[in-house]
């Protein structure tokens, strides 16, 4: 006896619920990986890396729609992921480098990244106003298998989202930059007694997560819109994944963005998304009852 329609149009629903998921949880990952490696490396949170990201998403929305900046998403990449790198790089050299010199400098450092987000979002208010803007699709148009819709899309923000995370990996493993950093996580000290100039490798690791969350902007501005509060979202869901992997777990993060995306996703189809920032913070908090190291952190 087959399945009923209403049986089988069940079965393709969670499917896309399904590709949904994955399709958010990627980039959620890509968000993750960079706030991870600050905090791993630095011991320090960035409160403006929703604004970061939001920079991202506005310099590209700028090139694409008002300069009519020509040759597509490929140059765009080529030029905004480099801009944001060099952001991140100067905004740590020119504002937290220096409160390293201070005591209890981490705290200090969220501190001034908090600021530095309230000012962003009064910043782009002013230059880019308060409306809602939203990026073009990387690529138009989808295609069916049966009663499932394939936006080329989504397809494309999913498998540039894992190549981002795949290139990151590489690099952390078979650079000297990437093992540089991954030694001054571990051990900060013995990274120093060894020679490795710990100041510059802040430095380049605010840049690295700066041009990583630059990425994400890009990618998710073309399925949802941008305006100047909505890097808060991307910040409390980026603490959230960081948290709930592991605070400093790379590979925690990964496998949080990946569950969380697909929690979002299922509740979404349930409940309604405005029940999805809810499930967000129950699941953190029965995180920090249950386990507070996270997914793959270590208690300390």
């Amino acid at each position: 006896m087959g399945l009923s329609e209403d049986a089988v149009l069940l079965i393709f629903e969670i499917i896309d619920v399904i590709i949904s998921g994955l399709t958010n949880g990627s980039v959620y990952a890509l968000l993750a990986v960079g706030m991870t490696l600050v905090y791993g490396v630095t011991k320090a949170f960035n409160f403006a890396y929703g604004e970061l990201f939001n920079l991202g998403g506005y310099i590209a929305w700028t090139l694409i729609l008002i300069i009519g900046f020509g040759g597509g998403y490929v140059v765009l990449f080529i030029v905004v992921v480099p801009v944001m790198f060099a952001v991140g790089y100067g905004l740590e050299k020119l504002m937290v480098a220096p409160l390293r010199k201070r005591a209890d400098w981490e705290n200090k450092v969220m501190m001034l990244t908090l600021g530095l987000s309230l000012f962003m979002v009064s910043l782009f208010v002013v230059v880019f106003g308060g409306n809602i803007k939203s990026l073009p699709p990387i690529l138009e148009g989808s295609f069916e298998i049966g009663w499932l819709v394939f936006n080329y899309q989504d397809i494309m923000i999913f498998f540039l989202s894992i190549g981002g995370i795949l290139l990151f990996g590489w690099m952390l493993n078979n650079t000297r930059i990437g093992m540089a950093v991954r030694a001054v996580a571990q051990n900060p000290e013995g990274a120093k007694i060894v020679g490795i100039p710990k100041e510059r490798i802040f430095a380049a690791t605010f840049a690295i997560a700066t041009a990583m969350v630059g990425f994400g902007g890009i990618l998710l501005s073309q399925k949802y819109f941008i305006n100047p509060n909505s890097g808060t979202a991307v910040m409390i869901k980026a603490w959230v994944i960081t948290a709930f992997g592991g605070m400093g777990s790379i590979r925690g993060g990964l496998y949080a963005a990946f569950i969380i995306g697909m929690m979002e996703a299922f509740v979404g189809w349930t409940f309604g998304m405005s029940y999805s920032i809810i499930a967000l913070f129950i699941l953190l908090l029965a995180t920090l009852a249950l386990r507070p190291q996270g997914l793959m952190g270590k208690r300390g």
